[in-house]
Order: C-alpha cells, then sequence, then structure tokens
C-alpha cells in the first residue's frame, strides 16, 4: 500500500543531490568575455614593431659588415693600383733609360764589317735618317774592319764629308783595325781616336785583271788612279807627303801601331782609358825567388 508521505530517510538524499548540484554549478567559471577590435590591433600592431625593430637591428649589422668588407676590398684595390703605377713607372723609367743608351739616341754608327757594298748600304741609310732626323748633331762612327771595295768605301767616306758640310761634326774611332780602305775611312772624321791596341795598314790599291792586254791596261790604270785618290786623302790629314806615303807603302803592307798613326798624322789621340786600380805587384826578391824555385822541385 502506498504512503505518499516521505520519511526523513527518504528526504536526507535529495538534499544531498540537490546540495551536490548547487556545488557543480558554482565550480563551472563562467565563460570570458569576447576580446574587442581595439585589443586585438593593438597587439598585432605591437608584434610588428617588435618584428621591425628586429629586422631593422639585423640590417644595421649587416651593413656594418659589408661596410667592413667593402673598406678591405676597397684597400686591396689602392694598393694593387699603387703597385702598379710603381711597375709602370719603372718600365717608363727602363725605356727611357735603354733609349738615352741607344744607337740611335747617341747617333752611333759600329762599322764592323770588311768594306763591300751590301756592308756600305744600310750605314748610309743609317746616316742618312740621322741627317734627316737630327740635323746639325754630332755623330760617331766606330770602325774595325779589315778593308775590301775601294769604291764602296769612297761611297761612305764621301758621305761623311757631305755630313760634315752640313754641320754635323764627325768622329771616327778605330777599335782593333783600321785596314786598307778601313784606314781611309778613319780619315773621314772631324776627330780620330784609336783604341791603344789598334792598328792602322796602309797599301797600294790592290785587284786583278783578265782578258786583253787593253782590258788589262785600262784596269791597272785605272787601279793607280785609285791609289792616288787614295794617298790624296792620307796626305791631306797627315803630317807625311803623297811620295812619302808611296814610299813607304810600296810593295808591301805598312802596319802602324796606335802610337805611330798618332805620330804621323793619321790619328789625332788615343780613346782614353783610366789606370788600373790597385799598385802593380812587386817583383820578387832573388832570394824568395829561388826559395820557391826549391820549394816546386
Amino acid at each position: 500500500m502506498s504512503n505518499d508521505t516521505q520519511t526523513p530517510k527518504d528526504a536526507a538524499p535529495a538534499e544531498a543531490v540537490a546540495a551536490d548540484n548547487n556545488k557543480t554549478q558554482t565550480a563551472t567559471p563562467a565563460p570570458a568575455a569576447p576580446k574587442t577590435t581595439t585589443q586585438t590591433l593593438d597587439e598585432e600592431l605591437k608584434r610588428l614593431q617588435i618584428q621591425e625593430a628586429r629586422l631593422r637591428v639585423e640590417k644595421a649589422r649587416a651593413d656594418k659588415t659589408n661596410a667592413a668588407q667593402e673598406a678591405g676590398i676597397k684597400l686591396e684595390l689602392s694598393r694593387a693600383q699603387l703597385r702598379s703605377a710603381q711597375l709602370d713607372l719603372e718600365k717608363k723609367e727602363r725605356d727611357a733609360a735603354r733609349e738615352k743608351a741607344s744607337a740611335d739616341e747617341n747617333l752611333t754608327y759600329t762599322f764592323y764589317d770588311g768594306v763591300t757594298d751590301e756592308s756600305i748600304k744600310p750605314a748610309l741609310q743609317k746616316l742618312g735618317d740621322w741627317k734627316r732626323r737630327f740635323p746639325g748633331k754630332a755623330i760617331t762612327v766606330i770602325v774595325n774592319s779589315p778593308g775590301g771595295s775601294v769604291l764602296a768605301g769612297l761611297a761612305l767616306y764621301d758621305y761623311l764629308q757631305m755630313l760634315r758640310g752640313e754641320g754635323h761634326h764627325v768622329t771616327v774611332v778605330c777599335f782593333g783595325m783600321a785596314a786598307s780602305m778601313g784606314g781611309i775611312l778613319l780619315q773621314a772624321g772631324d776627330r780620330r781616336l784609336v783604341g791603344a791596341n789598334s792598328k792602322v795598314l796602309i797599301h797600294a790599291v790592290s785587284g786583278g785583271a783578265i782578258g786583253t792586254v787593253h782590258a788589262m791596261e785600262d784596269r791597272v790604270a785605272f787601279s793607280r788612279s785609285l791609289w792616288e785618290n787614295l794617298k790624296k786623302i792620307l796626305a791631306t790629314r797627315s803630317v807625311l807627303s803623297e811620295a812619302q806615303i808611296e814610299e813607304r807603302a810600296h810593295r808591301k803592307d805598312w802596319w802602324l801601331d796606335a802610337a805611330e798613326a798618332i805620330a804621323l798624322g793619321f790619328a789625332d789621340e788615343v780613346v782614353p782609358a783610366p789606370a788600373f786600380a790597385g799598385a802593380k805587384p812587386k817583383a820578387l826578391a832573388p832570394a824568395q825567388s829561388k826559395r820557391r824555385s826549391r820549394r816546386r822541385r
């Protein structure tokens, strides 16, 4: 049989359930209020500002590094340019010294050859070039020749006389020997120098002839006329007459050393040379010489 009236024992659990429900409802936090648009924008702005500051710091560091690298590169470039300028200056100085020492700059022609048409041609070309480029300048011709063709030698001799006539002071220097036509070329200079050990040879014109008697006679007569020309040149520059030259050079080779050439007027002076440094070694005394001889035995 049912009874609607609850007993206290039945009412207690109901109150406990209600109390638990109230605790549960009290422990659950209330939902947070949504952020406003202004707060979201401020946070985003701060984040972007921090990021921008970081990027500026990184850029400043990179610029500093790049500036140091660029300064280093500029320094190396400056050093390389300075070294290049120094080398270029040294090269120009060497070129200037080489040009100053060249034969063209000093107008010095070296004739170390026999006297032939082939050897005379380049000499005339070079002397002609100097005549046009350096009018009136002094010219030096260095001769070391065994002689050769009379006609070829006279061509060079006459050309040197033409240069003298146009205002060039011509100096002829003999090193080694000025033999035969070489000796005639020595006479072409306003100033004639010979090395201390040089030799000068004077002799009559030599040559051969073949053909008819008349052809050989013509050849001999032509050779005699050439010899007369050469004697006249030698006599003009020396203290000897043509007859004296003919006598000394008749049928022989007349060799002169430097002192004889100067004494007879075939040269003006010996090429100056300084004395050797140091004292001359002393000769051994007789007793020292004997002792050394015994030691060798």
